[in-house]
């Protein structure tokens, strides 16, 4: 054990036995402090005052210090560890574990080598293809899709075979060659002012195929055709006759993977498909366009574009919630009640903020919103849901049209002497003879003498009378001439200037409660507030609809361009005059008709004639 260490251990064991061994063995206790005799035998310890009075304290200083004991105090101090077993225990298990945590290093170590071996070894992902086995990283052709295609990490990546541009010399055509991805220059033929290709053949007094830049002569044999002599056609470059309507595509051209084939009445092409362009002009062969590098993209505020093969994609920036499928908005309005709409009215969400619009059977701005009856309510009903009358007193129906017959269904007030006759709105009692007919009417817990008029608690605008012991009720009955006309009830009366209505126009004067219609709507004067709402359109089917001028409601058309709620397919797209692939949507001037102005209408171009432009020009 090293002095130092047998120093301090001795020092401590010393001072303890001498607190913890009073009245023990003095042959058990050692004063360091007086066996050391530290400040004359020992370099770089000085004494110094102790915490409490008249005690000795020690200040151990410097780096390098030496402290040795006599020889007598060393041997009596090996003798006390001796003599203490627990000591040497506690020292033993130190050493334990300074062995254990040896071995643990070690075990540490070797394992951290094994794992440094295990990262450098290579797992190889493979790749099968057709039954076939390639390595990672390896490559190979695609010849039935004319691509190249490489194994990466287990997984096959194909881009299409990139063709060299062909410069062919004036006697010659590029061609496809079985076998081949791309074409290849071969000398052409000619023939009565016609060019043929390598391989086109023609039909002179007998088959003739292009090959090498000569006409050779061929003997074929045409199958027989199941159809009419009428319906027999040439196919271009071929000598057989075929039925109309010959799948072409079935036998023709070999197309891309982004490219189809359509057929025509003489011959099948190859057509790139939606979102892909032609590569140096051959439609066999088509790539992605890149709808948001070129900017043909309808991706509006608050969101990304997204290219995707074929087509693209309008991500909303992070924060923002979407509208439609091309624009985002920052704050959803409708969703936290943050908006202005009626309760019968539709939120939308808008990049500026949100619209209102009423719901089907409510009309209004959207911000007020209120039932419409298409029919209207009769005799004085009120409207309240859509299609959905209150009657007045006396009536009942959708639109308040059908009186009650009180006297069927017995809810009259007629005694039984009396007779009850059904009137519009009410009923009337006949009371010819009887001891019950003394003329007077029982009403409301009272009685009404014979020939006595009133007014209804409930309703200003009824008229009831007590004739012959029945009650009669009529609605008032509305006199213009009469100054003191209830206006209340008799609304068309009122000819004060506040209460009458000029049209749209301001030439016509309405009084209130006339009706009129104006703009494709109903229109009709309350009190001088003139209130419209739309006329009632049937439901159309149709695919393309307009409205032809002079009328209020759309009609079915086959033709796109005179549609005028055609909704944009972007994957639609138009050729113009330069053969320009033109979005559905787009509009641009006809090349040297500076006055004609073209749209493209899903797949169609639609183009009109400015006349005011021919004039000025």
């Amino acid at each position: 054990m090293p002095m130092d260490l047998i120093l301090v251990v001795w020092f401590c064991v010393c001072t303890a036995r001498t607190v913890v061994g009073f009245g023990m063995d003095p042959d058990l206790q050692m004063d360091i402090v007086t066996e050391l005799d530290l400040v004359n035998t020992t370099l770089g310890v000085a004494q110094v005052s102790g915490m409490h009075n008249a005690s000795k304290a020690f200040l151990f200083q410097d780096i390098e210090r030496e402290i040795h004991a006599a020889p007598h105090v060393s041997e009596k101090l090996i003798q006390l560890f001796q003599n203490k077993s627990d000591f040497l225990s506690l020292v033993q298990g130190i050493m334990d574990l300074q062995e254990l945590l040896a071995k643990m290093t070690a075990k540490l170590n070797y394992a951290e080598t094994r794992l440094s071996q295990l990262e450098n070894c290579h797992c190889e992902k493979t790749c099968q293809v057709s039954g076939l086995l390639y390595r990672d990283q390896d490559s190979w052709v695609d010849g039935d899709h004319c691509r190249n295609c490489t194994c990466k990490s287990g997984a096959v990546e194909c881009r299409r075979m990139s063709c060299p541009p062909l410069n062919c010399s004036p006697d010659s055509l590029p061609v496809h060659i079985a076998g081949q991805c791309c074409k290849v220059c071969r000398p052409k033929c000619i023939y009565g002012g016609k060019v043929l290709a390598e391989g086109e053949r023609i039909l002179t007094k007998s088959c003739r195929e292009c090959r090498g830049g000569v006409l050779v002569k061929i003997t074929e044999m045409c199958p027989p055709l199941n159809c009419s002599e009428k319906d027999h056609i040439l196919p271009e470059n071929q000598c057989c006759r075929v039925c109309r309507g010959h799948n072409f595509c079935a036998e023709g051209p070999k197309c891309g993977e982004n490219s189809e084939c359509k057929n025509w009445n003489t011959k099948a092409t190859c057509e790139c498909k939606s979102g892909y362009i032609s590569v140096q002009g051959d439609s066999a062969y088509c790539e992605d366009i890149d709808e948001c590098a070129a900017k043909m993209h309808y991706c509006h505020a608050n969101t990304v574009c997204v290219n995707l093969p074929g087509l693209y994609r309008c991500d909303c920036v992070p924060g923002y919630i979407r509208v439609d499928d091309f624009s985002c908005t920052e704050h959803d309005e409708c969703g936290s009640g943050q908006h202005n709409c009626d309760e019968n009215a539709i939120c939308t969400n808008t990049v500026q903020g949100h619209s209102c619009t009423c719901k089907p059977g409510y009309v209004g701005n959207g911000t007020i919103c209120r039932a419409f009856c298409e029919e209207g309510c009769r005799y004085g009903g009120t409207c309240v849901a859509p299609n959905k009358c209150v009657c007045p007193s006396g009536f009942t129906g959708s639109h308040c049209e059908k009186d009650i017959d009180e006297c069927a269904l017995r809810t009259h007030t007629c005694w039984n002497d009396s007779a009850c006759i059904n009137l519009a709105g009410g009923f009337d009692c006949l009371c010819p003879s009887g001891p019950s007919c003394s003329g007077d009417c029982p009403h409301e817990g009272g009685l009404k003498h014979n020939g006595q008029v009133w007014t209804l608690k409930e309703d200003r605008c009824s008229v009831c009378s007590c004739k012959d012991g029945k009650i009669f009720c009529r609605r008032t009955a509305c006199d213009c001439q009469n100054p003191s006309a209830d206006l209340f009830c008799c609304p068309e009366c009122d000819t004060r200037v506040t209460s009458q209505c000029l049209d749209q126009n301001g030439h016509k004067l309405y009084r209130s409660g006339d009706n009129w219609t104006h703009s494709c709507q109903q229109c009709r004067c309350l009190e001088g507030e003139v209130d419209c709402w739309p006329l009632t359109c049937p439901n159309l089917s149709c695919e393309y609809t307009a409205i032809l001028e002079g009328e209020c409601c759309p009609r079915c058309v086959s033709d796109p361009c005179l549609a005028d709620n055609i909704t944009y397919d972007i994957r639609k797209t138009c050729l113009d005059s330069y053969g320009v692939s033109r979005l559905s949507g787009s509009v641009w001037t006809m090349a040297g008709s500076p006055c004609t102005t073209c749209k493209c209408k899903n797949g169609r171009v639609c183009c009109s004639v400015d006349f005011e432009c021919l004039q000025n020009n």
